[in-house]
């Protein structure tokens, strides 16, 4: 088997820097209509009576989900031993984390105020499913930061296998939850559904292949 190696990037083509420069212009119109949001109200977000949850929430599920498909290209080297797939594999830790932060920062705005985040990390009602997946998102972003040191680490190369099957049972459970939140709602006849968690994990495997 051929081996990798992993090197710096010393040359970047002005290309890297107008990628750099539209990222940050994307971020800046994120953060505009952040504060537009904050200003006039859910209302704009397309939320209703009818319709309870808006835009804000319709990307915060895709990039949470998105965030477990991500990882699949990781467990595939690791989990299945497809070592084709392996020079991806950091990267692709990374981008699952980087999604799921993403989606995590987009439901802070469904809190009215940042600083209520505190509230909702230390005060718990394990009847609701969301009290949940506050331990299945953080234990993922562990789990995940501990598979990457596995990768990068020459020393930890032995741990890679353990800590991927940990990783890949993780994101099922996590995309369980996701979905569970859906299937739970028993107000909405459209949503409670036992097939709303199966139905997830297949999207997540959908969006990262």
């Amino acid at each position: 088997m051929a081996r990798t190696v992993f090197q710096k990037l010393e040359n970047r083509a002005g290309f890297f820097d107008i990628l750099i420069v539209l990222h940050v212009a994307v971020i800046a119109v994120g953060m505009a209509a952040v504060w537009y949001m904050e200003h006039y109200g859910h209302i704009v977000t397309g939320m209703s009576n009818q319709i309870v949850w808006g835009t804000p929430h319709v990307f915060a599920i895709f990039l949470i989900v998105a965030a477990s498909g991500a990882l699949n290209v990781a467990s595939i080297s690791s989990v299945f031993s497809k070592y084709a797939y392996k020079p991806y594999a950091r990267l692709s830790g990374l981008l699952a984390l980087s999604l799921l932060a993403g989606g995590l920062a987009v439901l802070v705005l469904d809190l009215g105020r940042p600083d209520r985040l505190l509230v909702a990390m230390t005060t718990y009602n394990f009847k609701s499913i969301f009290a949940w997946n506050i331990y299945l998102y953080t234990g993922f972003m562990v789990i995940v930061l501990a598979y990457l040191f596995t990768m990068m680490a020459k020393k930890m190369d032995r741990y890679n296998k353990p800590a991927g099957y940990l990783a890949f049972v993780w994101r099922l459970v996590l995309t369980t939850g996701t979905g569970s939140i859906f299937g739970f709602i028993v107000a909405r006849e459209a949503f409670d559904s036992a097939l709303m968690a199966p139905l997830f994990i297949s999207s997540s495997f959908v969006y990262g292949m």
